[in-house]
């Protein structure tokens, strides 16, 4: 009896809960951040997975079904989220592009098509690795977890009060702990990270993939190891999705480090949370550096 007593009241604590699911680990950390003890949140993309490529499954529309809320990344990162969202015929949940806020970098300016690779026609989608927009992020989430659930309007508000303090203390951590990263010239096996390199300041000099999405070539690998040369570059950083073939043979031709960065949170050891992913990310980086980050 006392068993099933309990069973009871946990699935009366539940039932009242806003079921939340997002299409990344990222969007989804925040929200529970956000959302404390009033909701249930679920990720349909996995923290090591490509978020541009995910194989739709009818357990995701199950989970879209149930949910009250989908929060998408947007800017056509997350094409699959809208086939999954229609999938599973749910005409009450509120899908909530979380992109609308942000200030887009790299919007094509030209006529797009194939032949340029994965190119984005409203920006480069990765703009939750800038930690300030994490806060906008988080505003949009609270906005639509209030407009939804108003009861809990003061505690929604609250935790997005204790998020951003969270957040602006650590990024001004971040800004005086690795000052020495500023400059820093690096190679990235994909176009993930302008915002992130905008941020803390690194120089881009240029990527593993010919262009976005594309393999790399014999003829671009062979340019990389010359850039690498020839601006005497010390780290190449890949996603963990990414295969570790073409970074170890450039490594084996030339002084480079290879690292794995976390682009979402749960990708790698350490960046369990939003937070963390950076604070993981940069220590990463200025070991490879070998600079002071005390």
């Amino acid at each position: 009896m006392q068993r099933l007593i309990i069973i009871m009241s946990m699935i009366s604590f539940l039932f009242g809960k806003v079921r939340i699911v997002s299409s990344t680990t990222d969007i989804a950390d925040i929200a529970k951040l956000i959302g404390g003890d009033f909701v249930t949140v679920t990720s349909i993309a996995r923290g090591n997975q490509d978020p541009h490529y995910v194989e739709i499954l009818p357990s995701y529309m199950l989970k879209v079904r149930k949910a009250d809320i989908y929060f998408m990344v947007g800017m056509e990162l997350d094409l699959w989220a809208q086939q999954i969202i229609d999938g599973s015929r749910n005409q009450k949940v509120l899908v909530v592009d979380c992109s609308v806020e942000i200030n887009k970098m790299e919007v094509p300016t030209g006529q797009i098509d194939a032949s340029m690779g994965d190119i984005h026609r409203f920006g480069n989608p990765h703009y939750w690795l800038d930690p300030e927009n994490g806060k906008l992020i988080a505003r949009m989430v609270t906005e639509k977890l209030i407009s939804y659930d108003s009861q809990n309007t003061d505690q929604y508000q609250a935790n997005l009060n204790q998020f951003e303090k969270d957040l602006d203390s650590a990024i001004l951590n971040w800004t005086k702990r690795f000052s020495d990263l500023r400059n820093k010239n690096i190679i990235f096996y994909h176009n993930s990270w302008p915002y992130f390199s905008k941020r803390f300041g690194l120089k881009t000099v240029d990527f593993l993939e010919p262009k976005p999405g594309i393999t790399p070539s014999p003829s671009q690998l062979n340019q990389v190891i010359n850039q690498i040369k020839e601006n005497e570059i010390e780290v190449l950083a890949s996603e963990s999705y990414f295969s570790d073939r073409a970074p170890k043979f450039i490594a084996s031709k030339t002084k480079v480090k290879i690292v794995k960065l976390a682009q979402s949170v749960g990708a790698i050891k350490g960046a369990d949370s939003y937070i963390n992913l950076f604070e993981t990310n940069l220590l990463i980086l200025a070991k490879a550096y070998g600079v002071s980050y005390d």
